[in-house]
């Protein structure tokens, strides 16, 4: 994060889009050799409740404002309709037609493949005016070397409020696909076409930026196994 926002500070033009005026590098690749460092530890910006909300609401295959809402207070300028969010990623992923399933299924089928592709970002999404639309293009599943890899391509990211949740939640996808597979996760990689911080936060990032460097501390790996099948285990137990 750091040396993101020093680059973007340092290179970055000033543009002027439809939500406010920024700083932005265009064509940025970021990478994370180990995905299990995807936390922040700063104090000023730890946003693991936030991450965990976005993640669990991705899962549940939801585009519901209230149960976002809950976990980011701002969520409901984004709605169409103060009820839903149109550009949601849960029912893309994990809704009726939700995608995941799809990329576990073709991988075990040819663990070399290069079709484990899942799109977010469709044609559909500007034949009408909406307030939000994805920012994620794809997200593509590789296996190389017995290690399952994800290659996350963005048409724009908002490196100060949205790139920590994307990270955290997309190497969260990389590794309960990676327990479905029973292989190990490799690395995280995250292109960015327009990758840029708002001026309106450029007093938070300077503090963010006065913090110093925090301790490298890596999440837990998940146990072995499907996490998912536990996940619908523990709510049946649960419900009855």
């Amino acid at each position: 994060m750091k040396k993101t926002f020093d680059a973007i500070l340092k290179d970055g033009i000033e543009v002027n889009p439809t939500k406010g005026k920024t700083k932005e590098l265009s064509g940025v690749l970021l990478k994370l050799t180990n995905p299990l460092g995807r936390l922040s530890r700063t104090e000023g910006k730890g946003t693991i409740y936030s991450c965990l909300g976005e993640l669990l609401w991705y899962l549940s295959g939801s585009n519901s404002l209230a149960q976002i809402q809950y976990y980011l207070k701002n969520y409901h300028q984004y709605s169409d309709d103060n009820k839903t969010i149109f550009g949601a990623y849960g029912p893309r992923l994990f809704g009726p037609n939700g995608q995941f399933q799809n990329i576990i299924n073709a991988l075990k089928k040819g663990s070399e493949t290069r079709k484990a592709v899942i799109q977010l970002f469709s044609s559909s999404d500007i034949q009408t005016s909406h307030k939000d639309v994805p920012c994620t293009c794809v997200l593509q599943f590789m296996i190389r070397n017995e290690k399952l890899h994800l290659y996350t391509c963005m048409r724009s990211n908002d490196a100060y409020k949205g790139l920590p949740h994307d990270v955290f939640s997309f190497t969260m996808l990389q590794e309960l696909a990676a327990r479905k597979l029973e292989i190990p996760i490799g690395e995280y990689s995250h292109y960015v076409t327009s990758l840029h911080i708002y001026t309106e936060d450029l007093e938070k990032i300077e503090l963010y930026q006065k913090e110093g460097w925090q301790e490298k501390i890596f999440m837990p790996e998940m146990p072995n196994g499907d996490q998912t099948k536990i996940s619908c285990a523990y709510s049946n137990t649960k419900g009855n």
